[in-house]
């Protein structure tokens, strides 16, 4: 539900200016409209909701090891909530390091490649003294030997692309494993269970010893230093005149009195419902008095959009 409230201006004469009143009135009317006069928009039946509610499910199959809030526990964002039982997953991890290091190992070592290199050598050296030594005394190296000295060369100088394809083999086998310890970490960090947000713990829906399986929900999680409010404004009337990002002025009813906090408009839907209503959320600042929050979810509440 939308009012409008209208603030009029007033131009009082000074003294001396009683003559010019009647003519100011002339003037004073063509700018009364535009200059003087400004509308709010105030937005009824309102509920404060919040942000954030979720329930924090596991991401793991396992049994609940460690439960380290209870309900009413206020907690930091990255903050652990409970651990579900990783003693598997741990030692797939160490594995997964040790297949790294052997894969590290095999791929820093090029002897093979090495020796293929000194041995294509050692085969070309043979082949040139026996061509030589044919050149000088014909028939020294009959066809046969030459043909086994060329076949060598081959060998050898084919070992050593074997030997740089297997030192590949051995390269993509230690990134392979990389990759295979930072899944097994992976894993292991799926079954540590952080807060998605700051909040506050409202309910607790599993315990420690039992078992759970990816999706259930642990427990539920409520963001409480920002919150929500939600209203309806005409499109015939105020279309157009909120925008994102401006500012508001939100009084919430908590049952013992009134409390005013200021905000902005978050989001506007670009959605129209039947009888031209469309929502407007807004935004606003929780503050605490004695370690308990002012304005809490499910209060109701009006706000209030200046519109210059």
């Amino acid at each position: 539900m939308t009012q409008r409230l209208t603030h009029n201006c007033h131009v009082k004469p000074g003294l001396g200016q009683l003559c010019l009143a009647v003519a100011g009135c002339i003037t004073m009317a063509a700018f009364l409209p535009h200059r003087c006069l400004a509308e709010d928009i105030l937005v009824e039946d309102c509920y404060v909701s919040p942000l954030n509610d979720v329930d924090v499910p596991a991401e793991a199959q396992g049994v609940i090891r460690i439960l380290k809030v209870d309900e009413g526990h206020t907690v930091v964002s990255g903050e652990t909530l409970a651990t579900i039982d990783d003693r598997e997953a741990q030692i797939n991890k160490d594995l997964a390091k040790i297949e790294l290091e052997k894969a590290a190992e095999q791929a820093a070592n090029d002897v093979r490649i090495r020796y293929a290199r000194e041995d294509a050598k050692v085969s070309a050296s043979e082949l040139d003294a026996a061509r030589t030594a044919n050149q000088r005394q014909p028939g020294t190296f009959g066809e046969a030997e030459m043909r086994k000295m060329r076949l060598q060369l081959s060998r050898s100088t084919l070992g050593i692309e074997q030997a740089e394809l297997d030192q590949k083999d051995y390269i993509y086998a230690r990134e392979s494993n990389k990759v295979k310890l930072r899944a097994a970490e992976e894993e292991i960090g799926r079954r540590n269970i952080e807060a998605p947000f700051a909040g506050v713990i409202v309910d607790i829906q599993t315990h420690k010893g039992e078992w759970v399986n990816p999706g259930d929900p642990l427990l539920r999680l409520v963001q409480m230093d920002r919150l929500s409010i939600d209203g309806f404004l005409n499109v015939k009337e105020d279309r157009g005149r909120v925008q994102n990002g401006m500012p508001v002025i939100a009084t919430v009813d908590t049952g013992a009195e009134k409390l005013e906090t200021r905000g902005k408009v978050s989001f506007i839907s670009p959605l129209v419902q039947a009888g031209g209503n469309f929502r407007v959320r807004v935004e606003v600042e929780n503050t605490k008095k004695n370690g308990q929050w002012m304005l809490r979810p499910g209060l109701p509440a009006t706000f209030r959009i200046p519109v210059q």
